[in-house]
């Protein structure tokens, strides 16, 4: 999608992002009515849906051409896909995730002696070339003059805090105006709520006391890492932190481990997901892989879980997280009644719906749990060894729910839900499909009964 060469500042003006993005729409607007007349004048209907995708990629990537809030709104809408958008829409808008250039060095610097004061930038060596890019900013290795200290500093792109209110405007109205989403459903309410966690997360200083109350949280655990934050090199829009070596859980380092290293590490994940939601009740909502890493012990079998990035730490209010996680305990102990009780109050069903509607979103509910619970006859047998291990990766969950939802016409009742239980969920998917890229095999039982007063 980009051209991999570095930006050197965004258009953060209120009329030249409007004006940007409106330039945006006229393109599309005239390669879709070339589409909807050749579609006319030929009839060939997949030549007209390859030509409508191809559209849609075209739009997407002149979005990411703006770079800042404006892709980050991309990736959050996509969250949702399922709910509101075409699929195609939405597998579109999740290819705003990757590909990013960085902004120029020349660019970066004069923001970070902005932010930091040139007392404080003197004392830092910092490397130019950036060690990552995303949507909001940037990260750049450096080290501390003093102490030759490895550090990570995240760096926000000059500006983009300032344009979150006009873009989030100007995206709604052109998906509406394109046609691409259904204008007759309340959107405004519905992604209403991504625009307040847009705020929060260009909000540095908010980011680096969630990673502090998980450092803290997690200090006495050896299992976990958690970066070191700076706080004299930090400010609302600059977090510098310790740099942390560790492994994709994609590499081929991490799957060369042994069986019982990759469980432990897939154990380990589970149960920070329960910490999050059973006792601290402040999630980190974003289960992208690459927010967690493997430190590899070379002298034993004590493998390490890097933890990053905390800018998307949400609070769960109690009204929510105390009846969820009574729901997905009724799911792990098979208790329909209460599951069924807790998805009314929650606002997922409704008491008058079909019987055959409530008893289909009930077992979807068991389904979900099914990874929690000791392995038994109930599992298919691709999914479970002789020796009563749960294979996460062979046990194709999220496809065998989705095709239950489908049999089953949920999405007819389905009510929209609140936010929560959708970044909870995706989460929680999330955090299904990590384990099974480590091939880790056990049941989440002996994990999930640490949080269970039986």
């Amino acid at each position: 999608m980009s051209d991999d060469k570095p930006l050197h500042r965004l258009k953060t003006g209120a009329l030249s992002r409007r004006f940007e993005l409106s330039k945006v729409g006229l393109r599309y607007g005239s390669r879709a009515v070339r589409q909807q007349v050749w579609q006319r004048l030929t009839g060939d209907s997949d030549k007209a849906q390859q030509q409508r995708r191809d559209n849609i990629d075209f739009f997407i990537g002149e979005l990411g051409k703006l770079k800042g809030s404006v892709v980050k709104i991309g990736q959050m809408m996509a969250t949702y896909g399922d709910y509101l958008m075409p699929p195609e829409l939405a597998e579109a808008l999740h290819k705003l995730e990757d590909d990013t250039p960085p902004m120029s060095w020349r660019s970066i610097e004069k923001a970070l002696r902005r932010e930091l004061g040139e007392a404080r930038f003197a004392e830092l060596e910092i490397t130019p070339e950036a060690f990552a890019a995303a949507s909001l900013g940037q990260v750049h290795r450096a080290n501390r003059r003093g102490d030759d200290e490895s550090l990570c500093i995240k760096v926000q792109y000059p500006g983009v805090d300032q344009t979150i209110d006009a873009d989030f405007s100007a995206v709604m109205g052109l998906l509406r105006l394109s046609r691409l989403m259904d204008s007759t459903r309340n959107l405004d309410e519905w992604f209403g709520d991504i625009r307040q966690l847009l705020h929060k997360e260009v909000d540095y200083e908010q980011e680096r006391r969630d990673l502090e109350f998980v450092a803290k949280a997690l200090a006495d655990d050896p299992r976990y890492i958690v970066p070191r934050s700076y706080p004299d090199y930090c400010t609302r829009h600059v977090l510098t932190m310790s740099y942390e070596p560790a492994e994709p859980v994609s590499s081929p380092a991490v799957a060369a481990l042994s069986q019982a290293r990759r469980n432990r590490l897939g154990a380990a994940i589970l149960e920070q997901f329960l910490m999050e939601l059973f006792s601290w009740q402040r999630m980190q909502t974003d289960p992208n892989f690459g927010n967690y890493r493997v430190r590899i012990d070379q002298q034993g079998d004590n493998d390490q879980v890097l933890l990053l990035d905390f800018g998307a730490m949400r609070m769960l209010p109690a009204s929510f997280a105390t009846p969820f996680c009574e729901m997905l305990l009724a799911g792990y102990r098979r208790d329909r009644e209460v599951f069924l009780d807790k998805a009314i109050e929650l606002g997922f069903m409704k008491s008058h719906f079909p019987e055959d509607v409530l008893e289909n979103f009930t077992d979807i509910g068991i389904d979900i749990a099914e990874p929690l619970r000791k392995v038994d006859d109930s599992v298919p047998v691709e999914a479970r060894t002789e020796q009563g291990e749960y294979i996460w990766r062979a046990s194709n969950l999220p496809k065998r729910i989705a095709k239950r939802a489908v049999a089953a016409s949920i999405s007819r009742y389905f009510a929209l839900p609140p936010k929560d239980f959708l970044y909870v969920m995706r989460k929680l998917m999330g955090v299904y499909a990590l384990i099974a890229q480590l091939d880790a095999r056990f049941d989440g039982e002996q994990v999930l009964l640490k949080f269970v007063d039986r």
